[in-house]
C-alpha cells in the first residue's frame, strides 16, 4: 500500500477577489485596446498530506502574477467564455493540487448601465483532461 493510501485527504481553498488587470477582450472595434478587467477566484485544493512548503500550496501570489501576465501579454480574445477557459487551463497546468475552480472574469465597462458583467466558469481537474485530451486530439487531426 502506498503511503497516501486509506489516508484522508487535506482540502483548502483558495480565495481571490477583486484582482484587478488590463487586457483585449471583446467583439467590437473599441474592445481591440485593453480595458479593466476584474478576476475573482475560489481555487479547491486537494493533497494527501497538511503543506509544509510553498511549492505544497497554491502560491496565491504566484496565480495572480501568471494572471496578470497572461492578461497583460495575450494579443486579443474575442469571448470572455474563451479568456476565463484560457485562465484556468493556465492554473491547472501549473498548480497539481488544483482540483476544481470557480473563476469570475468580469469587464466593468462592457454595459454602461451595469456596474460590471462577466462570465463565471466552473471547472474540476477532470474537465481541464478532458478539454486538454479533445483539444490534443483536434490540434493533430488538424495538423495531418
Amino acid at each position: 500500500m502506498k503511503p497516501s493510501e486509506g489516508c484522508p485527504a487535506i482540502e483548502w481553498d483558495v480565495v481571490i477577489e477583486q484582482l484587478r488587470a488590463q487586457t483585449r477582450v471583446g467583439i467590437h472595434a473599441h474592445e481591440r485596446a485593453a480595458q479593466p478587467v476584474v478576476i475573482e477566484a475560489t481555487l479547491h485544493c486537494r493533497s494527501h498530506a497538511l503543506p509544509q512548503h510553498i511549492d505544497d500550496c497554491l502560491d496565491y501570489d504566484a496565480f495572480c502574477r501568471m494572471l496578470q501576465t497572461y492578461l497583460d501579454e495575450q494579443t486579443h480574445t474575442d469571448l470572455v467564455e474563451r479568456l476565463a477557459a484560457d485562465l484556468l487551463v493556465l492554473a491547472f497546468s501549473r498548480f497539481a493540487m488544483l482540483d476544481d475552480a470557480v473563476l469570475t472574469l468580469y469587464k466593468p465597462h462592457a454595459v454602461r448601465s451595469a456596474e460590471r458583467v462577466g462570465v463565471r466558469l466552473r471547472w474540476s481537474r477532470c474537465d481541464f483532461l478532458r478539454w486538454r485530451a479533445r483539444d490534443s486530439a483536434a490540434y493533430v487531426a488538424a495538423a495531418a
